[in-house]
This record gives structure tokens, sequence and C-alpha cells, in this order.
């Protein structure tokens, strides 16, 4: 196969003239459709060596139609034999998968687990959840529903991480869920989290519910960052439809989540759809920083906000990366641009200040976002294409899949009905 490569030479920093050629060469295509979200579950063999699944959420906007999650095993060996990419099935029994994801080993002392995140407002496609899918890969089982069927009303769910919430020694299942009525227009947001029963946990239906805060809808992240004084688990949240960038921590000594008293929650940002958000340290001061993606019809944004030294008493700063993404043409309600975003480094470049790859979503588009400067105070970054497709793409992954030292990147072209592979490295000169 006709491999492709695109190239950027950018300049990295003014005073010295150092120039980076970064590539993103094309070596491989798969034919699937509507691919949405990507993941990658990392297989360990019993000789050390860490290969790498590649999983993939397919769904329609058409009502009653059928939607899958689809994986490839050990998709490094494959990457020059791109004929050999037959998706297997993991799944056909869920409505609008999201984002799919492997369960760590510590949470269930095992692997070969799958979690989905299902769910959104479109008809028939309406009755979301968080499944659990376990034998991957092999013969993988029937998707089990851990969330709660509490006053069952169309939650649709995007993401979960895996948190010791109680501090009963078991991670439980943190999470966000939306609810959006498009003829009336009403939404809700919770963020909440399901209780890891004691037995049989990746087969039991709907673990215990606890509800933290209303508000929270769709993408979030955890990390550690300094309140009061003090390293604390912190959950960064996305409200699209509340439109609220928070966060929320426990002033509980133990870290304990069940008691609703301990736990408090202040708004980082507001008045905007808030899409993703990562935690990182974006321009290499040693500091934590947020990347945050708004989502918007007409001028969507990339944005940045500098973590203060305490969160609580002092505000985030907030710094425009990339402004005026937009969706092309006639467009229906719901679409908009650009989708995640997430730094990375690539393979000869594991210092300093990192790219960033945005998801144009419904703009058609996959960029590299490159700083023009090490200047921990410089925020200027110059945008190059990736891919330029004909509609929207996906939830983009990365990972050295093959071992050879060079990192891979998969892009979910929606609507061109293909993933394709790059292999990114860049050259000072």
């Amino acid at each position: 196969m006709a491999t492709k490569s695109v190239s950027f030479v950018l300049v990295l920093c003014a005073c010295a003239q150092l120039s980076l050629t970064l590539t993103f060469k094309q070596v491989a295509v798969m034919d699937v459709r509507s691919p949405a979200f990507l993941g990658l579950l990392p297989n360990v063999t019993s000789s050390g060596v860490t290969k790498y699944d590649l999983l993939i959420s397919t769904f329609s906007g058409i009502p009653f139609t059928q939607d899958y999650v689809w994986g490839v095993p050990d998709v490094g060996s494959r990457l020059e034999k791109p004929g050999s990419w037959t998706p297997e099935v993991i799944t056909n029994q869920l409505h609008w998968p999201n984002e799919i994801e492997p369960v760590p080993v510590d949470v269930f002392g095992k692997g070969g687990v799958v979690s989905v995140a299902g769910g959104f407002f479109l008809p028939t496609k309406t009755d979301g959840g968080l499944f659990l899918i376990d034998g991957w890969p092999g013969k993988a089982g029937s998707p089990a529903d851990i969330s709660s069927n509490d006053v069952k009303q169309d939650w649709f769910f995007h993401r979960v991480e895996w948190l010791d919430m109680d501090g009963d020694g078991r991670k439980d299942a943190l999470t966000a869920r939306a609810f959006f009525n498009p003829l009336g227009g009403t939404s809700k947001g919770e963020l909440l989290w399901f209780q890891q029963p004691e037995s049989d946990p990746v087969n039991t239906q709907f673990w215990s519910l606890h509800k933290i805060i209303t508000g929270p809808d769709t993408f979030f992240r955890t990390a550690s960052l300094p309140i009061g004084g003090k390293l604390r688990t912190v959950i960064i949240t996305c409200g699209y439809f509340s439109k609220e960038l928070r966060i929320t921590w426990t002033e509980d000594p133990k870290g304990n989540w069940t008691n609703a008293k301990s736990i408090n929650s202040a708004v980082i940002d507001d008045g905007l759809q808030y899409f993703s958000v990562e935690v990182a340290d974006l321009n290499a001061d040693g500091k934590d920083d947020l990347l945050v993606t708004v989502n918007s019809p007409n001028n969507g944004t990339v944005y940045v906000f500098e973590v203060p030294d305490d969160p609580v008493t002092q505000p985030f700063e907030r710094i425009l990366l990339k402004s005026g993404y937009s969706v092309p043409g006639f467009f229906l309600n719901g679409k908009g641009a650009p989708g995640s975003a997430f730094p990375f480094y690539s393979s000869t470049n594991g210092k300093g200040k990192p790219y960033i790859l945005v998801s144009g979503d419904d703009d058609r588009h996959a960029y590299v976002m490159t700083p023009l400067s090490q200047d921990p105070k410089d925020w200027r970054y110059k945008q190059e294409t990736v891919y330029h497709g004909g509609g929207t793409v996906g939830q983009i992954v990365m990972a050295d899949v093959n071992a050879d030292g060079i990192q891979e990147v998969f892009v979910p072209a929606y609507s061109d009905n293909k993933v394709l592979v790059y292999q990114v490295t860049d050259t000072e000169g």
C-alpha cells in the first residue's frame, strides 16, 4: 500500500533558530463503518512484551439501527498488512457506544475487561448506561450494566475513571451522565460514582449509586492538585449543557467521598460549551495546566487554564491557544468543533513543551499544534492539518503499538468510514 507523509518545519526557539521537522507518515488504513471513539488495550505477554488491541465504537444516528463495539487484536503486528485488519465484534447489544477503554488490571485483578459508556439523546439511542464486557480477546461476554436504574430517564454517559471513592480498597466507577430533551431544550447533568460490590463485580448489574454534584454532564479528568496547601484528588468536569468548567474535591482527611458534607466544588470558568479536558504540564514550568476544548458550530476554541497555587482562593488564568473552529456549510443542531484534544511527545522529543493533537469533530479535520517557543510564558502555537476528510472526525488515540520506538496515531474518520494510522517522528535541525 502506498504511504503518505505530512511534514512540518517549525521554529521552536526564536533566539537559537532551532528548527524541528515533525512528520506524520500514513502507514495503514482500515475500512470500518462509522468509527467514532477509539481505545488501545495493552496486553502484556508472558515474556514481558506489551501488545495493543485496537478498540472501536461505531454508531448511527438513524433510528433502530444496530451499533457495534469492535476489536482488532495485536494491531501492531498488522501495520504492514492492512488487509488483515478484520475487526471482531465485541458487542452489538448497546445503543450509541461512546468512549471505550480497557479496565485497568488492578480494578478486578485481571485483564480482558472492557468498559463502554453509552447512550445519546437521539430517538431509539437514549437507553444509555455504563457497561462492562468480560472476556476480550477471545470470547467476549454480554455487557453488564453497572449503572443504576434509579428514576430511569434516558441518561447518557461518555467516560469512566476508576478510583477508590470510599476507602474500602476496591476501585469504584467514577463517571458523569447527561440528559437532554432536544424538543424542549431541557437538560440535566450529574457527577456520580458507582460502588464496586464485594463479590462478582464484573457480572453484577446495577452497582450502588452515589451522587456527588449536579451540573457536570460529559467529559472529566481526575488529578492531584494543591487544595489549601495539601495535595488532594480533584475532579475537573466539563459541562457542555450546563456551560460550566468545575473543580470538585473532598475535604475528608482520608479522601472518602461518601460524606456529602466534606465535598466542595467551585466554578473555574462558565458561559461556554466545555467539551473535553486533560491535565498536564503544557508549558514545562513544573506545574499542571488544564487543556480544555470548547465545542461550537461557528467559533470553537482550545484553551489552557493555568492551575494557581491554591485553586480555592486564586483564579485560574484562561489562555487562548486557538479559535475559529467551525462547521462548514449547513449544519443541524448538535454539530460543533473542535472535539477532544490531548498533549503528546513524539518518539524523540520527550522533554520540554508537548505537542497537542486536536480532533476537529464536525469540521472534518485532525490537527497538530506545535509550540513556537520553549519559553514557559510564550503560549504561541502553530497549527497544521494532519487529516482532512469528508465529515466528522472522532476521538484520536496514540501509542507505540509495535515496540519500535515510534508512536502511532489512530484517527477515526467517522464520515469517511475508515481508521487512518500514522507514525509520528520529529528531527531537530
